[in-house]
């Protein structure tokens, strides 16, 4: 091989790799393989923000003392779908699971997306505790295994209005929490 082939060998071989990083930025790592499954999820798992959880989500409490008993509602769509929010999240854990002391700070008793905010002290409570607590990721990267990209994006509304705290976002009485990932708008 003369020496000009292997200068031009290396430039092809340097062009195709910046060709590919280009493509996996531009498309968000959402590279399809042949059989329809999302290359990027086979290869690694999604980083969680339940993977390191707010300490409150490991309070446990009962009904009884309770300094702060407040609820909200929930909402999520995703791509256009409602997700409902399972009954009983937050109730007989693996954490919080004695008679006495069975349910975690931010839990749900059925299948509406009410949220039961209480504790034993007067705190304040942001909504991503209650996505630890679920197990599940949430913040202005994504929700559950959906993430945000050069095609989709994630919303949050507070009673209508826009809010950019996401899993920040400090619980309060009577707020409608809605979570819209979907195709971004062009």
């Amino acid at each position: 091989m003369n020496s000009d082939t292997k200068i031009w060998s290396v430039i092809t071989a340097l062009s195709l790799a910046a060709l590919l990083v280009l493509l996996y930025q531009e498309y968000g790592g959402d590279l399809l393989a042949k059989d329809g499954s999302d290359l990027e999820n086979e290869l690694l798992p999604l980083p969680s923000t339940a993977d390191d959880p707010d300490p409150i989500a490991s309070n446990c409490l009962d009904h009884e003392g309770l300094a702060r008993h407040d609820h909200s509602v929930l909402h999520i769509y995703l791509n256009g779908e409602e997700r409902s929010i399972p009954e009983n999240v937050g109730i007989n854990t693996e954490d919080c699971n004695q008679l006495n002391n069975n349910m975690h700070t931010v839990h749900t008793h059925d299948e509406t997306g009410r949220l039961h905010i209480e504790s034993n002290t007067a705190i304040d409570i942001p909504l991503g505790v209650f996505f630890d607590i679920w197990g599940v990721h949430f913040n202005e990267t994504g929700i559950f295994d959906y993430r945000v990209n050069s095609t989709h994006e994630i919303i949050m509304t507070i009673d209508g209005i826009t809010n950019y705290d996401f899993d920040d976002y400090l619980l309060v009485e009577g707020a409608e929490i809605i979570i819209i990932f979907q195709e971004r708008t062009p």
